[in-house]
């Protein structure tokens, strides 16, 4: 199914892709964490992506700021994520910019899907994005399942209103 590249994998055949971010999506702000570490992932939420991942029959691809960091990647696996890749890492550009990048050099990928609880300039992209309240629901899940098996394509974005807020917050989050 890949090939390696100089760069990350390469996608040999024909493919559906998953566009992870993991925090907000497989944990939540009720995800347990009495030590307060970093890079922890919800067992429950984790169950119910997996599950959907496998109905899916599709490959990861990572988003998350996990990927910036070895200590990240290494949890990312340790939690059972498995994953063939991550986008490349551009601070100047959006993760739509990043994710976009990706699908050019893998023109194998036939269908998509983004999940992440942010809307970084996703508009243009098929987005399934999960309250950071409550990470991935089945009901999500479900949607992706649909959509990459192309019986809909409808995603599931947060309304405006509900965008505009959770991005203010993050944006104040990241000052403090």
């Amino acid at each position: 199914m890949r090939g390696k590249t100089g760069s990350g994998f390469r996608i040999v055949r024909e493919a559906t892709v998953i566009f992870l971010d993991i925090d907000g999506v497989l944990n939540c702000k009720k995800t347990p964490n009495p030590r307060e570490l970093p890079y922890v992932v919800d067992s429950r939420l984790l169950r119910i992506f997996q599950r959907m991942v496998a109905r899916a029959r599709a490959k990861v691809v990572l988003i998350s700021d996990w990927r910036h960091d070895p200590a990240g990647l290494f949890s990312a696996r340790y939690w059972g994520i498995r994953y063939i890749d991550v986008v490349p890492y551009l601070p100047k550009r959006s993760r739509g910019e990043q994710i976009l990048l990706w699908l050019r050099k893998h023109p194998k990928v036939t269908r998509y899907v983004v999940i992440d609880d942010d809307d970084d300039q996703l508009d243009s992209l098929p987005l399934f994005q999960p309250s950071a309240s409550t990470g991935i629901t089945a009901k999500i899940a479900n949607s992706v399942v649909k959509y990459l098996r192309g019986k809909t394509n409808k995603d599931m974005r947060s309304g405006a209103m509900v965008r505009t807020v959770e991005n203010v917050r993050k944006k104040l989050k990241r000052l403090v």
